[in-house]
């Protein structure tokens, strides 16, 4: 809910709002697509006959949608070029906003301003994008001046109303998008650009950024086990999704597909040596496939170690040249008992290894899969880590066929939402939240998941997507 505080701010100034504002088009388009409002709520407004009743559904709206909705009303009005009501019901909230807008207008009209910024393939939507959007527009190039870098630092920075918040109808969006009945198997992606720019100089309290590619992002995708004559259905789309939304992230993406074991070793211990690691700002690896106990699979149903064989090749001995650098690691494979394969209405399946080849039997029993207790690595003591795992130990990882993974669907669409202004562990979190609202049926009853993440980062790590190197000097 908003706070009392604002709340009683609106009801002051109801009267004022009821006669003066205009409930256009572009005001309620802002507050959709940051989540303020749905589909549905715009569509209500709109369906009101008068002015003054729009005027009136709206705020009642707002003070249900949580504690930004105020903060992004505010902005709203700024965009539409509503000031005075803006300063009426806030003057410190409003004025950094016309600010920024003012001294974007002014770049407009000096199209050789000294340019710093972001990239000309972003997407330039969401509240905060107004004064970029009309750069883009003006015909001014890519860049936004060092002012207007410095009129960054007054926009808020603790996200966007969340599609998990404590409401239901933004967990109706996100989950009608990651699973519901009209879902797509490849996920609308669009991140926005990085409304937090003034952090990267914030060297004590947030890994540097420097580089125009990120780094690289290395995707291994096992999907075919011939000798369990098992298909992983649905992972391509996990592989799609992903290539994507690490590009929009600036990230060289690299996918190797269907790699037995000492394959996978032997690539990332390549990998871990790759001269370019030395001009990258952090290194992310994704494995999807099957696995159990703090192990993965190659396609030959032999273990890779989680521990031993990936992430410990990228230890500072073994890789200097990502020293000091944030490393992450994320593994979408089961990490629990086995079970044969659980169908639902919705045509999900895990990726613990099921219906297995008889001459397969003795190999399952050495690996212990069966152990309830599972397993997942002990942290080996180095800094600037991630380790994400798609579920806790012992647990399966949920995929579904038609669509993907229930884990990767879940972390492309709050990456894709919140990169431009949450750093990585707090959107890890809202993964997880935003997990937990799946669940699919058995025979035993209903499965749900829960992601698992432990990290030894010394400082905050933000992507600054769009953000080109110069900003960051």
């Amino acid at each position: 809910m908003m706070s009392p505080t604002d709340q009683d701010n609106l009801l002051r100034n109801r009267l004022l709002l009821v006669r003066q504002m205009k409930v256009t088009e572009d005001l309620l388009s802002c507050l959709l697509e940051d989540y303020t409002l749905t589909v549905e709520m715009k569509q209500e407004i709109e369906s009101e006959r008068t002015e003054s009743r729009r005027v009136g559904v709206l705020l009642d709206t707002l003070m249900r949608r949580g504690n930004k909705a105020f903060d992004r009303f505010i902005y709203a009005l700024v965009q539409t070029d509503q000031d005075s009501l803006a300063l009426s019901l806030d003057k410190d909230r409003a004025h950094p906003y016309i600010e920024a807008r003012n001294r974007a207008r002014q770049l407009c009209s000096n199209p050789q301003s000294n340019a710093i910024g972001f990239s000309q393939n972003s997407h330039w939507q969401g509240p905060f994008q107004y004064m970029m959007a009309q750069i883009m527009m003006s015909g001014a190039g890519h860049a936004v001046s060092s002012s207007i870098a410095g009129a960054l630092v007054s926009q808020p920075t603790d996200g966007l109303c969340s599609a998990v918040d404590a409401n239901y109808e933004d967990i109706r969006v996100a989950l009608n998008e990651i699973s519901g009945p009209n879902a797509r198997n490849i996920m609308h992606i669009q991140v926005l650009p990085s409304t937090n720019l003034h952090l990267a100089n914030n060297l004590q309290k947030v890994y540097p950024i420097s580089h125009q590619i990120r780094g690289r992002a290395l995707i291994i995708n096992n999907q075919k086990f011939h000798k369990l004559n098992m298909f992983r259905d649905g992972a391509d789309h996990d592989r799609e999704n992903l290539k994507e939304l690490f590009q929009q992230l600036s990230f060289e993406v690299i996918v190797r597909e269907n790699l037995t074991a000492e394959q996978m070793k032997a690539l990332v211990k390549e990998e871990s040596l790759n001269p370019g690691h030395r001009n990258a700002d952090m290194f992310v690896l994704f494995v999807l496939s099957h696995g159990c106990h703090g192990n993965i699979y190659g396609t030959d149903v032999e273990k890779v170690s989680i521990d031993e064989d990936i992430t410990s090749c990228f230890s500072p001995e073994n890789c200097p040249a990502l020293m000091g650098k944030p490393k992450i690691f994320f593994i979408q494979a089961c990490q629990g008992e086995l079970k044969g394969r659980v169908y639902s209405p919705d045509s999900a399946e895990s990726d613990a290894i099921s219906e297995i080849d008889p001459t397969m039997i003795e190999k399952m029993k050495e690996l212990q899969l069966g152990d309830k207790e599972g397993f997942v690595p002990e942290y080996f003591n180095r800094a600037d880590v991630v380790m994400s795992y798609a579920t806790v130990k012992g647990y399966k990882a949920w995929r579904r066929t038609d669509l993907g993974s229930w884990f990767v669907r879940c972390l492309v669409y709050i990456f894709s939402r919140r990169a431009h202004s949450e750093h990585l562990l707090d959107m890890l979190t809202e993964v997880n939240a935003l997990l937990t609202k799946l669940e699919t049926s058995g025979v035993e009853g209903r499965y749900g998941q829960l992601a698992e993440k432990s990290d030894t980062l010394t400082k905050k790590l933000y992507f600054f997507p769009g953000a080109v190197a110069s900003s960051f000097k």
